[in-house]
């Protein structure tokens, strides 16, 4: 239970401190569409390097 509520304070205080122009939900679901886009460019280069290999 202490580790979901310190989980939610910290992402209740991320949101609120990020930076840009919109709400804290527009600013939260710009940054999960980066890190989204980033983790789809990181999973395409392996793909590449994987099919590379064979």
């Amino acid at each position: 239970m202490k580790t979901i509520a310190s989980f939610l304070i910290v992402a209740v205080f991320s949101l609120a401190s990020c930076r840009g122009s919109g709400g804290p939900m527009t600013r939260a679901g710009r940054g999960v569409d980066h890190a989204i886009h980033k983790t789809g460019e990181g999973i395409e280069h392996v793909g590449r390097k994987i099919e590379s290999k064979f």
